[in-house]
Order: C-alpha cells, then sequence, then structure tokens
C-alpha cells in the first residue's frame, strides 16, 4: 500500500510540474496562428481582470447558493442539495484559488496557456451551475422550475461581466448552464424542446456577440495604451537627448565664460603695465629710459601677440571651420625641425632636448602635427627646472607615436584631467606670463580631436612627465615621397607669375604688390569685386589667386572666386583672413582653397604659394 500511494504521489507531483512547465512557457505554435504582441497583451489583460473577478466569486457563488436554497428547499431532498452546494462553491473556491496564484505571476506566465486554465475552470463552475436544473427541476411545481430557469439565465448572463469581454471563456460556462437548464425544460415538458432549444441558441449567440464587441473594445483600449506607451517612451528618450543637449550647452557656456574670465585677466595685466610704462616714457624720455623701457615694452608686445594668436587659434579649432589638411610627410623630420627651434630656449634654463626619431611617413595635416610637437616641447621646458627633454617618434600601439617626456615637476593625479582645459596652469596662482597663459595643451587635444588622434599623459609629483600622441592616419612606405615642412623654393620658381591680389585695404594691397614684385611676380590688385572682374575680362585667369575673405562688400572673397572659377574655369586660390569662425570661412574650407590667418610673415606666405604652384611651374 505505501509503494501505490508513494507512486501515486510521484505520478501526481509528475503531473503538477509538467502543468506548471506547460503554463510558464508558449507552447510551439506555427506562424500562420502566431499571437502578435497586441492579441498577448490583450489576453493577458483579460486575463488579469477576469482572475481579480474570480477572487470575490466565492461569496457570489455562496448568495446563489442560499437563493437556490431558499427556492428548492424542503421540495428537494437535502442531501442532494447539501452535495450539490459543497460541489459549487467548491469549484468557485478552485477558480478563486487558481487566481490568486496566477496574480502575481501574470507578467510571466504564458497569456494563452493561462487563458485555457481559466476556460477549464470556467467550463466546470458553469456545469455546477447547470446542474442546479438537472438535479432540482423535477422536484419541483411549475412556478419554482420556471424561477430556477430565471435565475439560471440570468446566471448566465452575468457571465459577461465575469469573463470580461472573453468570448471563450463566457461560451465556455454560459454553454454549460444553459444546457443543463434547456435540457432538463426540454425533458419535463418535451412539448417545448423545439421552441427552448431554438431560443436558448439564440441567447446564447446574443451572450457571445455582447461579448465580442466588449473584446474588440478591450483589444482597441490595449491598442490605445500600447500606442500610448511607445509615446511616453518616444518623449522620454527626446527629452534625455534634450537634456543631454543642455547639459553640453551648460558645460560650453561655462568654458566660454571661463576663457573669457582668464583672457580678461591675462589681457588686463600687460595692458595695464603698458600704459604704466606709457607715463614713464612721457615723463621721462631719457635714452636709458628709453632701453630699459622699450625693453620691457617689447616683450609684454611678445606675450600679448602670444596670447592673442594663442585664442584666434583656439576660437578657429572650436568653431568647426578648421579641416585637417592631409599630405604625406616624414613625421621624424617634422619633429626635429620643431626640437631645433627650442635648442636656444632650453639651452638658456641649462637643459638638453634628446632626440629619438626613427623615420616615419604618415598621411596627415603636417602643420598640425608640427604645432602639437612645439606645443608640447614648449610646456616642457616650461616646467622642467634642470635635466633633458626627451623627444621620440616611434611605430607602436598600432600607429605612429611622438612621445614628449621631461624631468620636471610632474604633474598631480587629480590635476591631470584639467590640464587640456583653456587657462588652466599647474602651481601659477599668480598667472606669471613667462609660463605662458594656458593654452598650449588646450589647442594640443583640440588638434588631436580633429586629426583623431589620441593623447595621453603619464606623470607624478617630482617624478616628470610624459605625453604621447598615437596618431591614426595611415602610415607611408618609405620609398613614398614626403613633403618636408620648411623646406623653401628659391624666389626665382615665382618668377613670371601672373599673381592677383584681391583686398579692400589699400595699404595691404601695395604691401602686397610690394613683397611679391621682389620675388619676380607679375602682380595685379583689385580692391573690389567689379574691379576683379574687370582683370580677368582684360587679363583672363592668373597664375593665382589672392584674396582676402573679407571684401566689405555682400559677395565675400570665397563666394567670388567660386563664381569666377565657374565662369572661366580651374585656377589656384589663395584666401588670407583674419577671421576664425564664420559661415565665409567654412565655405572656403569647402571649396578646398588654401587658407592663411592674418597677419601673415613674408616667410610663410613664400612657401603657401611655393608649395601651392612650385610643382606646377616646375613641370613648365
Amino acid at each position: 500500500m505505501t509503494e501505490m500511494r508513494d507512486n501515486a504521489q510521484a505520478r501526481s507531483s509528475g503531473r503538477l510540474r509538467r502543468l506548471m512547465a506547460w503554463l510558464l512557457s508558449d507552447s510551439p505554435i506555427t506562424d500562420r496562428d502566431a499571437p502578435s504582441a497586441l492579441q498577448q497583451e490583450t489576453t493577458r489583460e483579460i486575463v488579469t481582470l477576469h482572475a481579480r473577478i474570480l477572487l470575490h466569486m466565492p461569496i457570489v457563488q455562496l448568495l446563489f447558493v442560499i437563493a437556490v436554497g431558499w427556492i428548492v428547499l424542503p421540495a428537494v431532498p437535502l442531501g442532494i442539495f447539501l452535495v450539490w452546494s459543497v460541489l459549487t462553491v467548491g469549484t468557485e473556491g478552485l477558480r478563486a484559488v487558481s487566481a490568486q496564484w496566477m496574480l502575481p505571476r501574470v507578467q510571466t506566465l504564458a497569456p494563452k496557456h493561462m487563458h485555457s486554465v481559466f476556460m477549464v475552470l470556467d467550463a466546470l463552475s458553469g456545469a455546477m451551475v447547470g446542474l442546479a436544473a438537472v438535479l432540482f427541476l423535477r422536484h419541483l411545481p411549475l412556478l419554482h422550475q420556471v424561477l430556477i430557469e430565471v435565475v439560471l439565465f440570468a446566471i448566465a448572463a452575468a457571465g459577461v461581466s465575469v469573463a470580461v469581454s472573453s468570448k471563450y471563456m463566457l461560451a465556455a460556462y454560459s454553454f454549460l448552464v444553459l444546457l443543463g437548464a434547456s435540457v432538463t425544460w426540454a425533458v419535463l415538458h418535451p412539448g417545448q424542446a423545439g421552441p427552448v432549444a431554438g431560443l436558448t441558441l439564440l441567447y446564447w449567440g446574443f451572450l457571445i456577440g455582447v461579448s465580442s464587441e466588449s473584446e474588440r473594445l478591450l483589444k482597441h483600449s490595449v491598442q490605445i495604451r500600447q500606442e500610448r506607451d511607445r509615446i511616453l517612451q518616444d518623449l522620454e528618450r527626446s527629452n534625455a537627448v534634450a537634456h543631454a543637449a543642455t547639459d553640453r550647452a551648460e558645460q560650453t557656456a561655462q568654458a566660454r565664460a571661463r576663457v573669457l574670465a582668464a583672457a580678461s585677466h591675462d589681457l588686463r595685466q600687460p595692458l595695464h603695465a603698458l600704459s604704466i610704462y606709457s607715463a614713464v616714457l612721457a615723463a621721462n624720455p631719457s635714452p636709458q629710459t628709453l632701453r630699459e623701457v622699450g625693453h620691457n615694452i617689447d616683450q609684454i608686445v611678445r606675450a600679448l601677440g602670444g596670447m592673442l594668436t594663442g585664442l584666434l587659434d583656439l576660437s578657429r579649432l572650436s568653431s568647426g571651420c578648421y579641416t585637417p589638411q592631409q599630405q604625406i610627410f616624414a613625421l621624424d623630420q617634422t619633429v626635429a625641425e620643431v626640437c631645433a627651434e627650442y635648442d636656444a630656449a632650453a639651452a638658456e634654463k641649462g637643459l638638453v632636448i634628446r632626440s629619438t626619431l626613427i623615420p616615419i611617413q604618415i598621411a596627415g595635416d603636417a602643420p598640425a602635427v608640427a604645432r602639437i610637437a612645439r606645443n608640447l616641447i614648449d610646456n616642457a621646458i616650461k616646467y622642467t627646472d634642470h635635466g633633458e627633454i626627451r623627444v621620440a617618434t616611434m611605430l607602436a600601439d598600432g600607429g605612429a607615436v611622438l612621445s614628449v617626456a621631461d624631468t620636471g615637476k610632474g604633474i598631480a593625479t587629480a590635476e591631470q584631467e584639467h590640464i587640456f582645459e583653456e587657462f588652466y596652469q599647474t602651481d601659477n596662482p599668480g598667472r606669471d606670463r613667462s609660463q605662458g597663459v594656458g593654452l598650449g595643451l588646450s589647442i594640443v587635444r583640440r588638434l588631436c580631436e580633429l586629426m583623431d588622434a589620441h593623447i595621453s599623459v603619464e606623470s607624478a609629483p617630482g617624478e616628470g612627465a610624459c605625453f604621447r600622441v598615437i596618431f591614426a592616419g595611415p602610415m607611408i612606405s618609405p620609398g613614398h615621397p614626403a613633403a618636408v615642412p620648411g623646406e623653401e623654393t628659391p624666389p626665382s620658381i615665382m618668377q613670371g607669375l601672373r599673381v592677383y591680389v584681391v583686398d579692400d585695404e589699400p595699404d595691404v594691397r601695395n604691401s602686397m604688390r610690394a613683397l611679391l614684385r621682389l620675388w619676380g611676380v607679375d602682380v595685379h590688385t583689385a580692391g573690389s569685386n567689379q574691379e576683379t572682374e574687370t582683370l580677368f575680362t582684360r587679363l583672363g585667369p592668373p597664375d593665382l589667386l589672392i584674396a582676402d575673405l573679407r571684401l566689405g562688400e555682400s559677395e565675400h572673397g570665397a563666394a567670388m572666386a567660386t563664381r569666377l572659377r565657374q565662369e572661366y574655369g580651374p585656377f589656384p586660390v589663395l584666401m588670407i583672413t583674419g577671421e576664425t569662425a564664420s559661415q565665409a570661412l567654412c565655405q572656403a574650407r569647402e571649396a578646398g582653397f588654401a587658407l592663411l590667418q592674418k597677419p601673415i610673415a613674408a616667410e610663410v606666405l613664400h612657401a603657401a604659394i611655393a608649395g601651392m604652384l612650385g610643382p606646377d611651374i616646375a613641370r613648365d
């Protein structure tokens, strides 16, 4: 007996596990009847509402049993009534317990399977209710029979609200209620069997129709809710994007305010000193005073020029108008030339620049790379009092690497994330201009971002600092010809070139004419768009057009050059400007025009013209 009981418990436990597994995961279904997300959500909604109602149904069913007992007793045997009552209320208790178990798990259980379980339980409950007619009607007088039938048909109608818009659950419940009531009446009253069957079917169909309409409305409601949730999610994502944009704008505004505040301080200090020196010269213009004050004024003016250049460069890099120029060049030669520039400055502080430069040719912006090297070496010299500056080029980390290390003060870990900010300097609370103005590393970072290069720093207080820049541009085989920055072409190469200079400032036109004629250039100048068009009509397109970007007219220099190219064909264009951020500047870069920023040194202008026209002239 014990073995049989254990086997029975094992079989029951196995069935329970299979039922749980079936509830927790949908069985495989074909693509043809695969439920949509909307259908699944609607079914889950129906099951949830149905389960909540079933929690209260034992009380309702108990009241129904009492009402039936009031009608049928004492005509019906008490034993039969009690058995029916226990089965009916017990069935409702089973539905309520099932609903209570499912409600906390409704989001994890398979909606289709929960719906199927409730359909079975609803059919069982309907059968218990319909059984009342089978058990009691034959014991009752006609009036009580009619009263029981009315109650049963009303119970079937009440199933519409209990089934909560599910025509399948309603059909399973009401069919068995009406089946027991109508079949029993037909047996007891054979002459009315036909009409009773027809009316019952019509009534059952009507109930299913009402439930179907409710299900359609519920599905539409769920669809609206899903659409609302999607809209809310989209709004939340949009708000998140807007908040991120707002945060970036606030950070940019704070950075701009910080830059302006620092620039205002650093500009006011030398200007204040200049005003004092001017007063000294006015009060005592002696030769000795001129020598002393003149030297100091020269230093201040140089410092102001460096600060202004840094601010202009930073503005140009931040405006989005700077486009890195791609050319093949020797990284080691570029860095070697920069090291040579700073040998004297390092020697003045008793420092030595030691370079280990492996020959590397890369494709990138040579002037930008030179600027990065220049700023890093200059920064190393400023913050190193004794020892050496080690500069190296190498191949590592999948790219060409520039390394600048020093034996200086070092940088605390907490400050390493700030040193690339504008006007941020370590150990310079008094803003000593001999240590710069704090723009060098900021410019380096911006150039690295534009060139898709990565800069990092390793440092500790008292142990110096090492800056590493990894250039992501492709490395070129050693046999490929490379440009050598700073290599000048003899002035004779420009002999006989026809160059048009367009600028609305007479002084600029005159000075450019004088300089270019020294290089043997055939120069023609124009002060407006109309004068430029006259030159093109009379002489044709030039070998080179040098134009100011801002001409004081509605059409800026880049637009004029673009229009003349369309009319006369391609010719080289060199734009000269003092602007750092404007639509015209961006348009000039998009057109591929060479650009130089004012003020321009003669050697820079010569190198730019030679770089643009030298190969063409050599071929001629």
